[in-house]
């Protein structure tokens, strides 16, 4: 063989060598995409979600849910639908890191992150992730477990859906006007 082809050959591998080298380190940063809650929704009782200063609470009461902190409102039924067909179901897609120091550049540290917590009827804690929301990908998030260090990217962006404002998820109940049979049965 001439020295050309051994070169070739040798050079052929070394880039073989590294690419698997490569692949076995990008493998240990893929995870399974899986929801952020994968047990029987109908066990949730209670919604916390905070950002901040501010904390709201939903709980359910039988099939009836209520705002903690402003309960002359009725909770708006499309927020809490959107909320259990997108956010209870959001999936992580890949892992970004695992560095607490990089927390912050995604928005996931606790002082930033909007905090999200699923409570059971017995108040057992089911999840507590923290989501954050920064850069120019409006079309994904990042979430983290609270007791972990690892962030992930999401497979959709609900960061807008947890929203911490009492008026976002509840309106004041709605009036019964008198109809013309109504009127005329409280005149009898």
């Amino acid at each position: 063989m001439t020295n050309n082809i051994k070169i070739g050959l040798g050079a052929l591998l070394v880039i073989l060598i590294l690419f698997f080298i490569n692949q076995r380190l990008q493998s240990e940063h893929s995870i399974k995409p899986g929801k952020i809650f994968d047990g029987n929704i109908d066990l949730i009782s209670k919604i916390q979600i905070s950002e901040k200063d501010k904390v709201l609470e939903l709980i359910k009461n039988d099939s009836t849910w209520s705002i903690v902190q402003a309960d002359s409102l009725v909770v708006k039924e499309n927020q809490l639908d959107r909320f259990f067909d997108k956010v209870i179901v959001v999936e992580k897609e890949i892992q970004v890191t695992n560095k607490e120091s990089k927390w912050e550049k995604f928005g996931v540290d606790d002082s930033l992150g909007k905090h999200l917590k699923l409570f059971d009827d017995s108040e057992k804690e089911l999840v507590h992730y923290v989501f954050g929301n920064s850069g120019q990908d409006y079309q994904h998030n990042y979430v983290r477990a609270n007791n972990s260090s690892d962030v992930y990217r999401t497979n959709d962006n609900v960061y807008f859906l947890l929203n911490s404002n009492v008026n976002y998820w509840g309106s004041k109940p709605k009036k019964e006007v008198p109809t013309a049979v109504d009127k005329e049965l409280d005149t009898k």
